[in-house]
């Protein structure tokens, strides 16, 4: 028994005769007679009551029927799928991020990718701004998101959101006010994210314009960790809102933003190199997620997406 016999026996049940069958299929009557006689042989049993006004099924043969629909849909179905997987994209693709980025997106990206393009083997790489610059430039690194990059005439920025920064500090602390200004962080013990990260860069840059001096107590590359000291009333923290959500909400301790100071999270790559489809999925989801946090309000109200 095989396809092509089942194949021929569900047309001459379905059209009820095998002139019929044979016309559809474009196949002589007598060739079908023959295999629908070597099926019964093979099976032991009679598919069909023959007679002169044409053929009845019979009950072996209405259950072959059904379990032989039943095949077919399921070989159609496999056809399909194999051929839709065949037509997915595939390939490699690297993703490179600062740590307070790749904590929010790296999870909802990996999560999509598996479901979505399990033929796509995605790499997650977290460093320091000048690492990821790096990557670009030797191609280790397809895309990278980064925090307010300086513009040069090799990458494309695409920017995705901006972010307002606060000033976080134990229940017990002394904030300045409903609102931070740059003065007022003047004397404060804080514990700030080392240079290059871009927020760190942006701040001290507004430090300088106020002719103001920081007391950095602690220098912390993780922003988990800068949460922790924090607690520990080691000092104040400055982080964005999606670093601080959901601690401010269960309580862990106080924020107010500070006035002036925000981040622009940016999408970078060089602008010398076509994209694979890999990378140019990759793209599009990195923008699918960041508008899905901010559309759930994961950035907080001052969330902004990119032009």
């Amino acid at each position: 028994m095989d396809l092509r016999q089942l194949r021929y026996f569900t047309a001459i049940a379905e059209f009820g005769s095998f002139s019929e069958a044979s016309a559809r299929l474009r196949i002589a009557q007598s060739a079908l007679s023959r295999h629908m006689l070597s099926l019964e042989k093979e099976l032991g049993v009679q598919l069909f009551e023959r007679h002169a006004r044409g053929i009845d099924i019979t009950h072996s043969g209405s259950l072959l029927l059904t379990r032989t629909k039943r095949i077919m849909a399921e070989l159609e179905e496999a056809r399909t799928e194999v051929m839709a997987q065949a037509a997915l994209p595939s390939g490699g693709a690297v993703i490179g991020t600062t740590s307070t980025t790749s904590r929010i997106l790296y999870g909802p990206l990996a999560t999509r990718f598996a479901e979505d393009y399990p033929n796509i083997r995605l790499r997650f790489v977290e460093g320091v701004p000048y690492l990821l610059l790096e990557g670009l430039d030797t191609g280790d690194i397809d895309l990278a998101v980064m925090v307010d990059p300086e513009p040069r005439a090799s990458l494309v920025l695409q920017p995705l959101v901006t972010e307002q920064e606060y000033l976080i500090g134990t229940n017990n602390a002394t904030m300045p006010g409903p609102v931070c200004e740059i003065e007022n962080l003047a004397g404060l013990p804080l514990i700030l994210l080392p240079r290059p990260a871009g927020s760190r860069v942006k701040l001290d840059r507004m430090a300088s314009q106020a002719s103001i001096t920081f007391d950095v107590t602690h220098e912390v590359a993780n922003v988990d960790v800068v949460k922790d000291f924090v607690e520990r009333g080691l000092g104040y923290g400055i982080l964005p809102y999606s670093s601080i959500n959901p601690g401010i909400e269960e309580g862990r301790y106080q924020a107010v933003p500070i006035d002036g100071l925000t981040i622009t999270r940016t999408l970078v790559h060089r602008a010398d190199r076509t994209p694979t489809p890999a990378v140019i999925e990759l793209t599009r989801l990195i923008h699918d997620e960041i508008n899905k946090m901010i559309k759930d309000g994961g950035f907080g109200d001052s969330s902004l997406a990119g032009e």
